[in-house]
């Protein structure tokens, strides 16, 4: 998978690096925030949904590039972090749209927002650490520790 003659993965990953905690932060804003809840309505989840559709054609061109260099045994930390940001993404997915739908509401039962608040930062938390640490484990494979 080539870009313009540059392998994809090199340039797709930016947009999973860069939207997923981003959207993250966001999510966490919306959670404990009421005019973050206001200002980012449906941004927040829209961007959820646009990073994980992102992840797996990233990890695709990821594994295209792998063979392309032979699957070197230095890539093989960062590939295994990667494939645990897909079920972190899902989930900050499906909980950012579940509570942007029960925000929503005219008057939303303030225990269903607080379990979807803790739902949200919870997912958002695991989605932003696994792709620092994924995204960390790339650039240490190209540029550190070969």
């Amino acid at each position: 998978m080539e870009i313009n003659g540059l392998p994809a993965h090199a340039l797709l990953v930016h947009l999973v690096v860069v939207l997923l905690p981003l959207t993250a932060v966001a999510a966490m804003a919306v959670s404990v925030w009421p005019a973050a809840q206001r200002k980012l309505t449906f941004l927040v989840p829209l961007g959820a949904v646009v990073g994980l559709v992102a992840v797996p054609v990233t990890t695709r061109a990821g594994n295209d590039l792998a063979t392309k260099l032979g699957n070197p045994a230095f890539i093989d930390h960062h590939r295994s972090l990667g494939s645990m940001v897909l079920p972190w993404a899902a989930a900050l997915a499906v909980t950012t749209v579940a509570q942007w739908l029960v925000l929503r509401r005219e008057q939303p039962d303030r225990r269903m927002r607080l379990v979807l608040a803790v739902l949200v930062l919870a997912s958002a938390v695991g989605t932003a650490v696994i792709v620092a640490l994924a995204g960390d484990a790339g650039a240490q494979a190209v540029w550190g520790k070969r």
